[in-house]
Parts: C-alpha cells; sequence; structure tokens
C-alpha cells in the first residue's frame, strides 16, 4: 500500500482523510449500490463501514482500471457511474482538488 506523500504534514493528511472518506461515504449513500442508503432514507453513515474498508484500498490504486477492481470487491454489481464518481473522488483525495 501506498503511504501518505511526505509533502504533507500530518493536520492535511487528518484533513485529507476526513474529506476523502466523508466523500466516499456520501456516494456511496447517494448512488446507493446495495439499496441501503438515499433509496429507502436510510442514515447517511449506512455506508461509513464500507466506505472505512474501502478508503485504503482506493488511495493505493494507482489506476482507473485498478480502482473498479478494489471497487467491484465491495460492489461487485457496480455500475459505471458509481465506479467513476469513486475514481474522482480518489483523483481529489490524492492529488488535491481540480487536478
Amino acid at each position: 500500500m501506498e503511504s501518505w506523500p511526505v509533502r504533507k504534514d500530518s493536520k492535511e493528511l487528518k484533513s485529507a482523510y476526513i474529506r476523502g472518506l466523508e466523500a466516499i461515504t456520501r456516494i456511496l449513500y447517494d448512488l446507493d449500490p446495495d439499496g441501503m442508503g438515499r433509496s429507502i432514507d436510510a442514515p447517511l453513515d449506512e455506508y461509513s463501514d464500507a466506505a472505512d474498508e474501502l478508503m485504503p484500498r482506493l488511495w493505493a490504486a494507482r489506476t482507473e482500471s485498478e480502482a473498479s477492481k478494489e471497487i467491484r470487491r465491495s460492489f461487485p454489481t457496480a455500475e459505471r457511474r458509481l465506479l467513476d464518481a469513486l475514481w474522482a473522488a480518489r483523483q481529489e483525495m490524492v492529488n488535491g482538488p481540480h487536478r
């Protein structure tokens, strides 16, 4: 697994991690791949365990293909829009916004 870049201090890393985790949780809730989020008006935290599990695997993915494989480990029937949204969140988490 790839380590956090050394150019960031621990406060920045913690902030980036929290933002990334929140983004992944929100994407999973909104796109609701397992039908336990928005589609049934469940609490936002319904996908927090899945986001916790997925976060380090997305971080370590170096390509969109690798990320898709990791996402499909948790959500085998993931649609393209879920894959794209999580890849975009991963890119922002790793590279910062708008890169």
